[in-house]
């Protein structure tokens, strides 16, 4: 009889497996070597880690697979094994940003170097994978161009080999966004695939069959980005960037090519003494509001979009989600661009154009967690939209969306409940009050297990954003670096973590010259809040529970038989 694996050699068997998926991750950016062939010289920083992967992967495998029974997962087994197989995920995608920095690896060429340590690494790969969009990433890679002396740009970067890594980051949020497992699960499907399937927080299948509903939801996405790749292309931008902009955007990610994000497409960008003359207004705003669809599109649960492609407006527009989104949209627009307006600090201050194009794009990015900016900081719209887009991002996207924060459904039904409170409050105790929500075209009726559910992971979320924000209290000297308040800055920016929104008021480079060690300990702070927003905590728990716990309590059960035994 085959020997059965079961507990943690049973999960080391199927992280073993993921590994082997999991070396794919590295190697896709060498496509790009077909179009920047000039690139070559860094292919062995992606061709190594995948090689490790791959080969670790093959050794877990036989070691516990090869020729044995697998039993099923046990109790939390699923979350230990998903936790597991997203760090290793982060590792394998850090390795190339840090591998850039050797130069036998690199053909002897100093160029190469990102200059990036392994913290740095770790942090660009986990903002990348948990679709947050925070960045380390040196501003040389960035294809800001060169202004020519008669006032020209040159669309190109100063460091040779920008495509391969800049794809990298694009690629790292697509499999983010739309999950590791549910990629996995479009090509195979077990009991272990499902329920990690729904531990990694797709909470609804488009089909009962759950590789079908995988493989559809990946259709959908894929459209998203090959549509959104040739409106931006159309509305002016450069092919490469047009693609890797889509892929974020859906992602709700905030990775850019450029350093200043989309402003650097707006017309009224200064570049050096002279104005971006590239792009003209329109194009300017055609680029904005694409990539809002875009980002809008990635922070909707993806069973609403097979509502919508297949006509069912009414079912997609009074779906709970949908409409707390855009009163959220609305409201906060018309907040905004009234703040940015009065508040830009600037001399000369705003017209009403730019005001409502930078509220109502920013009103967008910040509540579908995305991270992109098309005004040239956050701080300079004022404290009024600062605490707005506090308040957006912990609300976040949908259930079910490639978005971060504590997500609208919960939110939504919070409010209902608020709502029927005071509603019920002095009806009789024999009268049967309803409390319907409209969800996936179906009038419902909120369960008690689902109020308790949003109630707990709110105060859940709350209490984490709260132990972060905290830590990053005690970095010293964060009061020096811009002209927000200390306590401003540690809660917004271990926010901007955790609810994977990116949209930064730190000056990252400034810190690690003022305070070296200071940076790195605030680096893996902010990298905890990504991997733990991402994941929505609550798999972390269950897999801490599961390697500390679970071990504890089975010795101690051992301990209590062989006592009865003896005095038997």
């Amino acid at each position: 009889m085959k020997k059965t694996v079961k507990g943690l050699q049973l999960i080391l068997g199927y992280l073993g497996i993921f590994l082997i998926f999991e070396s794919v991750i590295p190697l896709f950016p060498l496509v790009m070597l077909f179009f920047y062939p000039k690139e070559w010289q860094v292919f062995l920083d992606f061709v190594i880690p995948s090689v490790v992967s791959l080969g670790i992967g093959l050794a877990l495998f036989f070691a516990f697979f090869k020729g044995k029974e697998k039993a099923r997962l046990g109790k939390r087994e699923d979350a230990l094994l998903l936790v597991l197989l997203w760090i290793a995920a982060i590792v394998i995608g850090a390795f190339p940003f840090f591998l850039s920095q050797f130069g036998p690896l690199n053909f002897n060429n100093p160029e190469a170097s990102l200059g990036m340590s392994y913290p740095e690494s770790f942090f660009e790969a986990t903002s990348g994978l948990t679709t947050t969009g925070l960045t380390v990433f040196p501003q040389k890679a960035y294809l800001d161009g060169v202004i020519s002396s008669v006032g020209g740009i040159d669309s190109c970067s100063t460091y040779p080999f920008a495509h391969m890594f800049l794809f990298h980051r694009a690629w790292l949020q697509f499999l983010g966004g739309v999950g590791l497992v549910l990629i996995v699960t479009s090509i195979i499907s077990n009991k272990t695939t499902f329920k990690l399937y729904f531990a990694e927080g797709h909470t609804d299948q488009a089909v009962p069959n759950l590789v079908k509903s995988a493989k559809l939801i990946l259709i959908v996405y894929a459209g998203w980005i090959i549509s959104g790749s040739l409106a931006l292309w159309l509305a002016g931008m450069p092919p490469f960037e047009a693609i890797c902009t889509s892929m974020c955007c859906l992602a709700t990610g905030g990775f850019a090519t450029r350093s200043s994000s989309i402003y650097w497409f707006s017309s009224n960008m200064p570049q050096g003494n002279v104005t971006n003359l590239l792009y003209s207004v329109p194009s300017a705003i055609g680029i904005e509001i694409i990539t809002c669809i875009l980002m809008i599109a990635g922070a909707i649960n993806f069973l609403l979009h097979i509502f919508f492609i297949r006509g069912r407006f009414k079912d997609f527009f009074g779906d709970i989600e949908i409409k707390l989104m855009f009163g959220l949209l609305i409201f906060s627009t018309l907040l905004t661009s009234v703040s940015a307006f009065e508040l830009y600090d600037e001399g000369a201050g705003l017209d009403f154009l730019t005001s409502l194009r930078y509220g109502a794009y920013f009103s967008v990015t910040s509540l579908t967690t995305s991270g992109f900016a098309n005004f040239p900081s956050v701080l300079k719209l004022g404290p009024v939209c600062i605490f707005i887009g506090w308040v957006l991002m912990t609300i976040g996207g949908g259930m079910g969306s490639t978005a971060g924060g504590i997500k609208q459904y919960r939110i939504g039904i919070l409010g209902k409940e608020f709502f029927w409170f005071f509603k019920y409050h002095d009806s009789s105790s024999k009268t049967i009050n309803p409390h319907p929500h409209k969800r996936f075209g179906e009038v419902k009726e909120v369960k008690e297990g689902t109020v308790k559910e949003a109630l707990n992971f709110t105060v859940i979320v709350l209490c984490f954003f709260f132990t972060g924000a905290v830590a990053m209290m005690f970095l010293p000297k964060l009061d020096g670096l811009n002209s927000t308040s200390w306590f401003q800055r540690c809660f917004y920016e271990f926010m901007n973590a955790f609810s994977s929104e990116g949209m930064s008021m730190m000056a990252y480079t400034e810190y690690k010259a003022l305070q070296p060690t200071a940076y790195v300990a605030m680096l893996w702070i902010l990298t905890t809040g990504m991997f733990f927003g991402r994941l929505e905590i609550t798999p972390i728990i269950f897999a801490g529970s599961r390697l500390f716990v679970t071990p504890v309590v089975e010795y101690r059960k051992r301990r209590k038989k062989e006592k009865m035994r003896q005095s038997i």
